[in-house]
């Protein structure tokens, strides 16, 4: 019986100490490749900082983008082969899982969404939210406010409103302020970018600005939103509401 007794406690020490040293999980929403960097880059670097679980979520390979024919025209003028939709694609994603791992997200952490570029609903984020909610129940959820412009960046925040207005999720969220919006969506919170992790975030903004088409980097972000970027390393800071 003492031998049984002891085995119970071995269990629930071990079950408690699960519990108790189990990292909090985060989870970013990035409508398109270089709004996490832009919009929630002090979250996420703030997140990391702090040993939580950080997940980041590209939902969209962004193949509607004004810069596709931006850098085929460059490509063009400087003798190389322009890139098909599909190459385009490829090369933002690998754009983002740079920015995303300088910025200290572990590779395993990075997942990868092809949602309909300007096209894609709340209900479609609401699908992958759901499911993300199930692996990691209890998670806090980061994503673009519902009141931005954009109707991409606004389906993530409708998805997360919606799923906590129906008790899917019961956590608070985090609706972000996107960087072009900043003078003009008010919010109610900050995370800013310390001294100290300044050079990190600038190269994670500098993810998206390498030029060497010979090695598939074509500056995908900074030739679409030059002065989002610019805004980026002027504030040094997400913003957000609840």
């Amino acid at each position: 019986m003492k031998r049984l007794i002891g085995i119970c406690l071995i269990i629930a020490l071990f079950i408690g100490g699960y519990f108790l040293f189990k990292k909090e999980t985060v989870i970013f929403y990035s409508p398109h490749a270089d709004d996490e960097v832009l919009s929630m880059g002090g979250s996420i670097i703030k997140a990391v900082e702090e040993d939580k679980n950080v997940i980041v979520i590209l939902l969209s390979k962004g193949l509607a983008s004004s810069a596709y024919h931006k850098v085929n025209t460059k490509l063009q003028e400087q003798g190389y082969d322009i890139l098909s939709p599909e190459d385009f694609g490829e090369a933002r994603i690998k754009e983002f899982k740079k920015s995303v791992q300088t910025m200290g997200v572990k590779p395993e952490n990075i997942h990868i969404y092809d949602l309909p570029d300007s096209e894609f609903t709340p209900d479609m984020v609401k699908e992958i939210m759901t499911d993300m909610e199930k692996d990691y129940p209890g998670a806090i959820h980061h994503v673009m406010t519902y009141h931005d412009p954009h109707p991409d960046h606004a389906s993530t925040g409708k998805a997360l409103k919606a799923l906590q207005k129906e008790g899917t999720i019961k956590q608070a969220g985090y609706y972000h302020i996107p960087i072009q919006e900043f003078g003009h969506l008010s919010f109610t919170g900050k995370d800013e970018i310390s001294e100290e992790h300044t050079e990190k975030y600038q190269n994670a903004l500098d993810a998206y600005g390498e030029w060497a088409p010979e090695k598939g980097k074509f500056q995908i972000g900074q030739i679409s939103v030059t002065d989002y970027f610019e805004n980026a390393i002027k504030y040094l800071e997400s913003r957000w509401h609840h």
